[in-house]
């Protein structure tokens, strides 16, 4: 037998493996428009047409890619340390673009697969500053507030207090998961996401004798 708070808790655990799952192919679609965006940026500011000839001298004077962790990609961290002006800037692919705005704890994925953990999606989701790289294609939504909202939630259950987890708590985090799903624009797949999130959430909620 287990607590209501501990089936709560592991209900949503449940339910944030689901997310993931149907937010990887969101992720790599976006990250792959933002790749081609960011070529352009480079362009109308006479750089290197190329994400994957740009180098420090340009990365370290532009707003947007100067505040990139590009000691994430190319060894450059291992090689180099702190000495970013040694580092190799060549952005070669959408998957090491996707690093450049991550914790380097979180880029050990290799491609956008069960690699690529909800943790890291939520932060590319949740990316603002100086631009964001995920638009809502419902300007009543922000992506942005949803996806940290939905970290809060994440989080809790990675470093839970079962104290917490009451039947309130529970039913906010399905909230939170229901508005980022909605939030970004999932197409075809949106319905079948929330439907499942709502059969899970049927699941764990606590029946009354």
């Amino acid at each position: 037998m287990i607590s209501d708070e501990e089936k709560h808790w592991v209900v949503v655990g449940v339910a944030l493996v689901k997310v993931a799952a149907s937010l990887r192919d969101t992720i790599q679609k976006g990250i792959a428009v933002h790749y081609a965006n960011l070529d352009t940026h480079c362009k109308s500011l006479s750089l290197p047409c190329k994400l994957s000839a740009l180098t420090y001298s340009q990365a370290s004077k532009d707003a947007t890619l100067g505040c990139l962790k590009f000691e994430n990609i190319n060894n450059n961290s291992q090689l180099y340390g702190k000495v970013k002006k040694n580092y190799n800037y060549s952005v070669s692919s959408e998957v090491d673009l996707a690093k450049l705005y991550l914790p380097n704890y979180l880029t050990t994925f290799s491609a956008f697969d069960e690699s690529l953990d909800l943790n890291a999606i939520l932060r590319l989701l949740g990316w603002s500053k100086p631009i964001p790289i995920f638009p809502s294609p419902d300007p009543v939504l922000s992506i942005q507030k949803a996806a940290d909202d939905t970290r809060d939630c994440r989080n809790k259950w990675a470093h839970p207090d079962l104290s917490e987890w009451t039947e309130g708590f529970f039913n906010d985090c399905f909230s939170k998961l229901e508005v980022l799903v909605k939030s970004v624009g999932m197409g075809v797949k949106e319905k079948s996401t929330l439907d499942q999130l709502h059969e899970w959430q049927t699941k764990g909620e606590i029946k009354n004798s």
